[in-house]
């Protein structure tokens, strides 16, 4: 037991506190009625005989699917180039960038990330990256609390459930939650959301596009709560920013978003990375670390970690955050990303993106139909003849991968995602599958 974290009993106890009878009951949840197989039986190969083996039952795997499933990681585009930078050893076996005397290297290319986001949101500061967005937002949540040295939030009903789980996860007892509802255009209930409002709330914060694919009316909110003295806290999607009002100047006081879409490939769930923006009037407040451009001794341009307000470097009470690192490597690779395609190449793939979605939405089959009025960007819901469940196996079996299913608002309800990475011919070969089920 010398080098195992648990012990027989251990997992007795803990399958007792989940109310479930063995080991295989729990793993029963996740693959449902799949049968438990015992290992294929493989005889004593060379090495190229057992590479072919098990591409041999490799094979069996569904491959090449054409992924328009969304719900917050999307199949984007990687230019090759990504990689090759990426790769490189004195990026990719570097120990994490956990100290201030880290190589200039790396602080410059964690500058150049800040920089590059800050300039997206049209914010004046931003840190060298959270985990993902999902803690990035939760983290604004907890900033948010220590500006106002309140404790109540407003979350929109339109929230990646995904998010609302981590925030849930991150938030203290003594912290409220209230959310607010969505109208037919999917867009926030903007009265609704006023008049949750109350003296103790720190903070309202919105997701444009939202977890629906719908683009929200920022200026209006923006303008709205303010008026109210609390502050606004956007998650955004730094593709739309483009194209659309970015954060910053619908006065946004805090933005945060997933990096994903910014050239990182789906992973199977990560990593991604979590961008963080604001102004410097709150920089004392932000978490993670912040990277600066100074001057040595001799004049030459250098950079520094000018702000890591952790508890490992801050009196504990100062501190505001545990967080101990942030996803450079990741970080890296959106920079490069970013860097690439510059302003106009983004431009034209948010336009592209979006180009996409209106058309898929404006050319539904027979029987489906939009479930909001709202403008979408990147992915929309609709509803479906049949259950989302069903409509999904039957579109993977034709070569599309679709969804989530969005349940909370009926089983025939899932959502359809675009990016750059397929072109309109795919989206026609979709919309005939479509008609087909």
């Amino acid at each position: 037991m010398r080098y195992l974290s648990l012990s027989d009993g251990d997992r007795e106890e803990m399958l007792k506190a989940l109310g479930l009878p063995s080991q295989e009951a729990l793993m029963r949840e996740a693959v449902g009625d799949v049968p438990f197989t015992d290992v294929p039986d493989i005889p004593a190969l060379s090495e190229s005989e057992l590479a072919r083996r098990i591409e041999e039952i490799a094979s069996s795997n569904a491959y090449n699917l054409r992924i328009f499933a969304g719900g917050g990681a999307y199949d984007v585009h990687t230019p090759s180039v990504v990689n090759h930078v990426l790769l490189r050893s004195e990026f990719y076996t570097a120990y994490t960038p956990y100290q201030p005397e880290v190589s200039q290297g790396t602080l410059q290319a964690m500058y150049e990330f800040q920089s590059l986001m800050a300039e997206i949101a049209a914010m004046e500061v931003a840190n060298s990256s959270m985990y993902d967005g999902a803690t990035a937002l939760a983290e604004a949540i907890l900033m948010a609390f220590r500006l106002k040295k309140k404790y109540r939030v407003l979350l929109p009903k339109s929230l990646n459930p995904l998010y609302r789980r981590v925030i849930d996860t991150y938030l203290p007892d003594f912290a409220e939650v209230q959310e607010y509802s969505y109208t037919a255009s999917g867009e926030a209930d903007l009265p609704e959301l006023l008049s949750l409002i109350d003296d103790g709330t720190a903070a309202v914060v919105v997701q444009s596009p939202n977890y629906f694919g719908i683009l929200e009316n920022l200026r209006a909110i923006s303008s709205a709560v303010r008026e109210r003295g609390v502050l606004l806290v956007v998650h955004y999607d730094p593709v739309a920013a483009t194209v659309t009002v970015p954060p910053g100047e619908v006065g946004a006081d805090i933005a945060t978003a997933e990096g994903q879409v910014l050239g990182l490939p789906l992973g199977f769930g990560g990593p991604y990375v979590g961008i963080m923006v604001s102004w410097k009037r709150y920089i004392r407040q932000m978490p993670g670390r912040i990277v600066a451009e100074t001057t040595d001794v001799d004049g030459r341009r250098g950079f520094v970690t000018t702000l890591q307000a952790r508890e490992q470097h801050i009196r504990r009470a100062k501190a505001t955050s545990n967080i101990c690192t942030n996803n450079q490597l990741m970080a890296l690779a959106v920079a490069v990303y970013t860097a690439l395609l510059g302003k106009e190449g983004l431009r034209k793939i948010a336009l592209t993106t979006y180009s996409k979605t209106r058309y898929f939405a404006e050319n539904l089959p027979e029987g489906y139909s939009l479930e909001f009025t709202g403008t979408p960007f990147r992915e929309v819901v609709i509803k479906a003849p049949v259950p989302a469940k069903e409509l999904i196996e039957r579109a993977a079996e034709r070569g599309f991968l679709l969804g989530p299913a969005v349940p909370s608002l009926g089983e025939n309800h899932l959502l359809v995602a675009f990016t750059d990475r397929y072109t309109k011919g795919d989206v026609d070969a979709l919309l005939e599958v479509l008609k087909t089920v």
